[in-house]
């Protein structure tokens, strides 16, 4: 029963000539299969000062306590060592470790990320 429905709504979409539709209808498909996270998704400011989160404005009292939380985990001394640690473990798997150019890759790959963790944590 199911391979039938699939097929049906597979000969639907192949007979839709609205384009935008049928991106719309395979994008939400596609998000709601794999759990993909977008832009609405996560912490982000708009335009106007506000602050977004999951697709819906936060309060004020919600931005404070996120500020707050992120003025405290950056004055954390456990803050303070993770950070030097994974400094260090980079500069290893880089420098030391590094046998391919994956190797460099990887390093830089997490690198990135660990760039955006502490972005996101000084900009609050």
């Amino acid at each position: 029963m199911k391979k039938y429905i699939i097929k049906l709504a597979i000969r639907w979409l192949k007979t839709l000539n609205d384009e935008d539709l049928k991106r719309e209808i395979l994008t939400e498909s596609v998000i709601r299969l794999y759990n993909v996270i977008s832009a609405d998704d996560i912490l982000r400011q708009n335009q106007d000062g506000t602050w977004q989160f999951k697709g819906r404005i936060l309060t004020g009292v919600e931005v404070a306590q996120l500020k707050e939380e992120a003025n405290y985990l950056r004055g954390m001394k456990l803050w303070y060592i993770i950070k030097q640690d994974i400094h260090y473990q980079l500069g290893k798997k880089i420098w030391e470790e590094a046998r391919v150019m994956d190797d460099i890759l990887w390093g830089r790959l997490i690198t990135w990320i660990w760039d955006v963790i502490n972005t996101r944590i000084n900009k609050m």
